[in-house]
């Protein structure tokens, strides 16, 4: 029987009872960790008021072991690393980088875990157009974790797949936000030489329920099979129906994406993040170098670049190992840092937050993401955006 099992059996004979909150509800980051660790089972995806998924406990299952509140990690924070090197990275082949959102790094590492007869797990929508973190054995089967995602996506049972895979030998790479990082090392409670973590720097996350309403409005004329926030076209609200491409607006001209970019729609426990800092919890850390100036490279380039940031060992082996499967530049860690808001602090809460949860609750994320700035700027947008307008202003120029 598990130690902390046993530990808390013997605190409910002597009738110290543990708590039934597992974190506090504003911090909770929807990691779902608490889930995974729980002996019974007992605790399910619920969802509060506004839509944002919080973990729920069966109390006729739960046996007051305290697991899920000893390995949550707003609870108990697992160790961060300082970034020891940067480097400014892209990858090889052009056909791959296209229908990435940086410079295709996430690719080329899950690439190379499973040349290694290893197993990569990342993001993807499933067929009901919901993003779930899923496993890839196969390079085939890695076209469905490239760009970016601005949702977030559904954990479920997935760490503890991790760890039969750890135990069982694999190399395995885990891809996801910060917070689910910190979950699934807290999870696993202990560092394995065949597991490499890489943390996406994460400017929020709007709860799954948001996009999936938003998406009913959309879908009503078209079957959706798959939608892209970041590709051939960088920052357009791209949607797909089994003929190709039926929708394409820029993202300062879509209410979703806007309010995205706008710090508008995130769950609220992205305001306050533990995890947008300098200090990280993965082995490495990637994203768009934003703020690099290209002309300082030494190879000409004029694409997408990520930035990736070796934060430990662990990671500095793996860089080393794989390091000639694309191009790259050492920067400075400085560099990386000053130019990335959110590896400095967390994204900054919406003028009309307030407004947007309290017409969410009545109304529905349709009519709560149109608030009075939020109708104004997209509306400004929409109109520069319009041939007629750009055609005015070349010929004012």
């Amino acid at each position: 029987m598990n130690s902390y099992i046993k530990e808390a059996l013997k605190d409910r004979k002597e009738k110290k009872r543990m708590p039934i909150e597992i974190c506090k509800q504003e911090k909770c980051t929807g990691c779902f960790t608490c889930m995974n660790i729980c002996p019974k089972d007992a605790i399910i995806v619920g969802e509060d008021i506004y839509g944002k998924t919080i973990p729920v406990i069966n109390k006729e299952k739960c046996i007051e072991c305290g697991l899920c509140v000893k390995k949550c990690p707003i609870n108990h924070p697992v160790k961060l690393s300082h970034p020891q090197k940067c480097y400014a990275a892209w990858g090889k082949e052009r056909e791959e980088r296209e229908d990435c959102a940086s410079g295709g790094i996430a690719t080329v590492f899950s690439n190379c875990v499973i040349s290694e007869n290893g197993v990569v797990y990342g993001t993807a929508f499933n067929d009901k157009l919901e993003l779930v973190h899923t496993e890839a054995k196969k390079k085939e089967e890695l076209q469905k974790f490239k760009g970016s995602k601005y949702v977030q996506s559904y954990i479920g049972l997935i760490f503890r797949q991790i760890k039969q895979r750890l135990e069982e030998g694999k190399c395995v790479l885990f891809i996801g936000t910060p917070c689910q990082v910190a979950g699934v090392k807290s999870y696993l409670g202990k560092d394995y030489e065949n597991f490499l973590t890489v943390d996406i720097i994460c400017h929020g996350t709007p709860p799954m329920k948001y996009l999936k309403e938003y998406m009913d409005v959309v879908d009503r004329n078209h079957k959706v099979k798959n939608i892209v926030f970041r590709g051939k076209k960088d920052y357009y609200f791209t949607l797909y129906d089994e003929e190709g491409v039926f929708s394409c607006k820029k993202s300062s001209c879509d209410f979703y994406f806007y309010g995205f970019l706008q710090g508008l729609i995130h769950r609220d426990n992205c305001y306050i993040c533990n995890w947008a800092r300098p200090e990280r919890c993965s082995d490495i850390t990637i994203g768009d170098f934003w703020g690099l100036d290209k002309k300082s490279l030494k190879v000409q380039y004029e694409g997408k670049v990520s930035v990736v940031l070796i934060n430990t060992i662990a990671g500095e082996k793996f860089w080393e190992k794989y390091k000639n499967h694309f191009y790259w530049e050492e920067r400075t860690v400085d560099e990386a840092i000053n130019k990335n808001a959110q590896l400095k602090k967390p994204s900054v809460c919406h003028p009309d937050r307030k407004y947007f949860l309290e017409r969410y609750k009545d109304k529905g994320f349709v009519k709560a993401v149109k608030t009075p700035k939020m109708i104004k700027k997209i509306y400004i947008h929409r109109i520069k955006n319009t041939a007629l307008y750009k055609k005015l202003r070349n010929k004012s120029e």
